[in-house]
């Protein structure tokens, strides 16, 4: 069994749906556990015998077959199930974000195919401050958490724990998507990254999977899971102000990321 495509973001972008969508199919196989983040943890990547970082283990997470098994081995115990299906995956949106980590990707499996969902970034930072704030991981009031992510990512920069603020305070930096995806590119050839909008799954559900069934050459003439949203958030609306904030933040941002894909971006500028 080897692992063949992730989900590697964004962040806030859909992918807990498009991993719930994706787990429907025959053929496909999704890890179980949500955010698996082998690539990412030194306590999975590198194989110390604590793969599960000091948190109290969920039961859902499988069960290793030898007390010190080696990280590959570690890797597949996420994946109990897997074993005749076309596609085996999971979706750890950090992925994307940590720019050392395609190198470990392709170390794993250099033909894996990465899918990737774009949010419009000014929404995905709301989103992202939101959920950090209903963990208890964030004080701050949204305003200040956003002019001050500047100096706690940079006092954070050799820091990657699980509580480090280059995880839970990224809130703006995670929407630079340009140059995650260059970054993702210099290791990975384009035709093994699928690369989608939220907006996409949202208002063209169907399509948007038949994409993601053929980019991952599974049968795509199969009954398609009904459009529902997953972890949807209820919280007041970003000021104004805010918005306006970080648009001027993103401006350039956002024209490079359209070229990139060759799409009109302009509605993420309003």
């Amino acid at each position: 069994m080897l692992v063949n495509f992730l989900i590697v973001g964004a962040q806030k972008g859909g992918t807990t749906a498009l991993a719930k969508f994706l787990s429907t199919h025959p053929q496909i196989c999704i890890a179980p556990v949500k955010e698996v983040h082998f690539f990412d943890y030194e306590q999975n990547y590198q194989g110390d015998g604590s793969p599960w970082l000091g948190v109290p283990k969920p039961l859902s997470y499988p069960k290793p077959q030898t007390p010190h098994p080696s990280p590959q081995d570690r890797y597949h115990s996420f994946f109990p199930n897997c074993d005749s299906q076309l596609a085996v995956g999971e979706a750890t949106p950090i992925y994307m974000y940590f720019p050392w980590i395609a190198e470990r990707i392709q170390a794993y499996n250099p033909s894996m195919k990465l899918i990737i969902l774009l949010r419009h970034p000014v929404e995905r930072a709301y989103s992202h401050y939101q959920m950090e704030r209903a963990r208890g991981w964030e004080w701050l009031p949204f305003p200040v958490a956003i002019r001050l992510e500047a100096l706690r990512l940079h006092l954070a920069k050799y820091n990657s724990s699980e509580r480090s603020s280059l995880r839970t305070h990224s809130y703006g930096d995670r929407g630079f998507y340009s140059r995650q995806i260059q970054n993702l590119q210099r290791y990975f050839p384009k035709e093994q990254m699928l690369i989608l909008l939220n907006e996409d799954l949202q208002n063209n559900h169907n399509q948007t999977l038949q994409r993601v069934y053929q980019f991952l050459g599974v049968n795509s003439n199969v009954n398609l899971p009904v459009p529902e949203r997953v972890l949807s958030g209820d919280y007041q609306p970003m000021s104004q102000r805010d918005r306006n904030y970080l648009l001027q933040k993103y401006d350039r941002e956002i024209d490079a990321i359209a070229s990139l894909l060759a799409l009109n971006l302009d509605r993420w500028k309003i």
